[in-house]
């Protein structure tokens, strides 16, 4: 694997002359940074020798910080892909995670029979693209060495094609499961497991919360006289406060400004979606910890004293359940991430701005 620096210059822009399918006997994959450089990397081995089965070379994979594709796929493919010229046997595959879209359709993949060039979108193939990934880059192949029957790869989709000569192709997906898919891609792709360490001040004050219910058998009659729905609400509530405030005070939601409303209603799901999942790692860890404690600290004789009945281990989940739930009022509410920057990586929006800025775009 290979990293490319500097502007990225044109590649499909310079190979204007028309091939035969047929000829191709190597693929070269360009990458970006991030997610699509790991899906990548995971699925190389799967694609070096599916590539070999189709008797081709497999030339090499190039990462690149540099790409300003488009989330409507429109001569996209004219903007270059690496900085230095092929042979005309080469086909040139782009990885990228930018969610693209035609229509109310998600595009997969975009195929130029022209250049034989093609881009694959990332989030499209879902949380773990790894496989699919290869499958998909099996399919353009097929395609561009004029085997159509081949299929359309990992997904349920259909090929179209907007010039009358099918010289650039697009495979489309429809329907909200091809649109969940690419939300839960967009979500695995900021890796949001990233986000949890740099909530330790959050953490930190939401045990400290906690802890007040072990010491304080007020909360022991609370949590056993609750019943189970209230309990659920007041955990749900908590979770969606902390989930807000995360999102309002780091300032990680997307205004409109020059993009579509679907682009920044999409961005914000995905946002949302992302936040969500660490604050709910967060409770579930709390809760475990708060119950392993409540377990050692508190004898079961005399909280049965206390309580004025026998207790069991579902009477020290109730109270953890209970006290796990203030502590994330208490923690969440007030608290910022420790890396401003470290939550940004962990949204769309901020990446891609960041690309088009080194891209001079």
């Amino acid at each position: 694997m290979r990293w490319l620096s500097g502007t990225v210059a044109g590649y499909a822009k310079t190979m204007q002359i028309e091939r035969t399918a047929t000829r191709l006997d190597g693929v070269r994959i360009v990458t970006e940074t991030g997610p699509p450089c790991a899906a990548t990397e995971r699925a190389e081995a799967r694609v070096r020798q599916l590539v070999e089965d189709e008797g081709m070379r497999f030339r090499d994979t190039i990462v690149t910080e540099h790409t300003t594709l488009q989330m409507s796929p429109y001569d996209d493919l004219d903007a270059g892909l690496v900085s230095e010229p092929r042979d005309d046997l080469e086909a040139v595959v782009f990885v990228t995670e930018m969610p693209r879209v035609r229509g109310r359709q998600v595009v997969v993949a975009e195929v130029d029979h022209q250049r034989s060039a093609a881009v694959i979108s990332v989030p499209s193939l879902g949380p773990l693209p790894g496989r699919a990934l290869a499958t998909c880059i099996a399919a353009i192949i097929a395609r561009l060495r004029g085997r159509s029957n081949r299929g359309t790869g990992p997904t349920v989709g259909r090929w179209v094609s907007d010039d009358g000569d099918g010289s650039t192709e697009y495979l489309v997906c429809g329907g909200a499961v091809s649109r969940a898919r690419v939300v839960l891609g967009m979500v695995g792709g900021n890796r949001p497991w990233r986000l949890i360490p740099t909530l330790t001040g959050l953490t930190a004050a939401a045990a400290a919360a906690a802890s007040f219910g072990i010491f304080f058998s007020s909360i022991w009659s609370m949590a056993n006289s609750l019943s189970a729905w209230r309990l659920s609400a007041i955990s749900l509530l908590s979770v969606a406060l902390t989930t807000a405030w995360l999102i309002v005070n780091n300032k990680l939601w997307e205004r409109r400004g020059d993009m579509s409303k679907w682009r920044a209603r999409l961005f914000n799901t995905v946002t949302v979606c992302t936040v969500l999942f660490s604050s709910v790692v967060l409770y579930v860890g709390l809760f475990v910890a708060t119950l392993v404690a409540a377990l050692f600290v508190i004898d079961s004789s005399f909280m049965a004293d206390q309580l004025g009945f026998p207790v069991n281990v579902g009477n020290y989940v109730l109270l953890a359940w209970l006290a796990t739930s203030m502590g994330m009022f208490a923690g969440g509410l007030g608290s910022s991430a420790d890396s401003y920057d470290d939550v940004l990586r962990a949204t769309y929006g901020h990446r891609e701005r960041k690309r088009r800025r080194r891209a001079g775009k």
